[in-house]
C-alpha cells in the first residue's frame, strides 16, 4: 500500500533534515512544500501567496494548490514525504477522513525561549543556502517568536485533530529519532 507520509510544522524545526534521511535510509523521496510556495509566489502573485503571510494565513492561500499535490502523489505515486511549513493539522485530517493513506505529525518549539532559540539557529544554520544567514538578530528574534506561537498553535490543533506531535525543544537529537521511528518504522 502507498503511503504519504506528512511532516509538518514550524521553521527551523529540522523537517527538511528528517526528510533527506529518509532519502537516504529509506528511499522515500520527498516533496518539499517551500519549491511549491516559492512557484505560487513567483508564478501566480494574483494567489496572494507571499511572506507576508502569517505562518496561519500561508497554508490556507495554499491548500487549493497542495491539495491536489497531496492527491497526486497519493494515488499515482509510490511512498513519498510532503514537507514544509505550509500545512494545517485540519487539512491534513481532511485527507485522512478522504480515505487517504497518510502517516503524518507536526513539529515545533513551544518550551523553548526566543533567545535559546535563535542561538541554535545561528549555531546550526545550512551555510550558504540557509535563509536566515542575512537576517539580523532583532530581526530574526521577531520571526521565531511568530514561530513558536505557531508552535504552540500547532500543538494544539494536533490534539484536536489526533496527529501527532512532537516537540524539539528540549532534546533535538533524541525527538529526531522518536519522530523518525513514528513516521517510518
Amino acid at each position: 500500500m502507498i503511503m504519504i507520509y506528512i511532516l509538518g510544522g514550524a521553521s527551523r524545526s529540522g523537517k527538511t533534515q528528517l526528510t533527506r534521511r529518509a532519502v537516504k535510509e529509506k528511499g522515500v523521496p520527498y516533496f518539499p512544500l517551500d519549491a511549491l510556495f516559492l512557484g505560487l509566489k513567483k508564478g501566480a502573485p494574483e494567489l496572494g501567496v507571499n511572506h507576508d503571510n502569517t505562518f496561519r494565513e500561508r497554508p490556507l492561500k495554499m491548500w487549493p494548490v497542495v491539495k491536489p499535490v497531496v492527491n497526486f502523489f497519493a494515488e499515482e505515486e509510490d511512498d513519498f514525504v510532503i514537507e514544509g511549513d505550509s500545512l494545517l493539522p485540519s487539512q491534513v485530517h481532511e485527507l485522512i477522513n478522504e480515505g487517504k493513506s497518510i502517516r503524518a505529525c507536526f513539529v515545533g518549539y513551544v518550551e523553548i525561549n526566543k533567545e535559546e532559540k535563535l542561538s541554535l539557529v545561528r549555531k546550526h544554520h545550512q551555510g550558504e543556502k540557509d535563509w536566515t544567514k542575512d537576517i539580523p538578530d532583532e530581526q530574526m528574534i521577531e520571526m521565531i517568536d511568530e514561530m513558536i506561537e505557531f508552535s504552540k498553535y500547532l500543538k494544539k490543533e494536533c490534539g484536536k485533530y489526533d496527529i501527532a506531535y512532537f516537540d524539539i525543544s528540549n532534546d533535538f537529537e533524541k525527538t529526531h529519532q522518536e519522530i523518525f521511528k513514528y513516521l517510518f518504522d
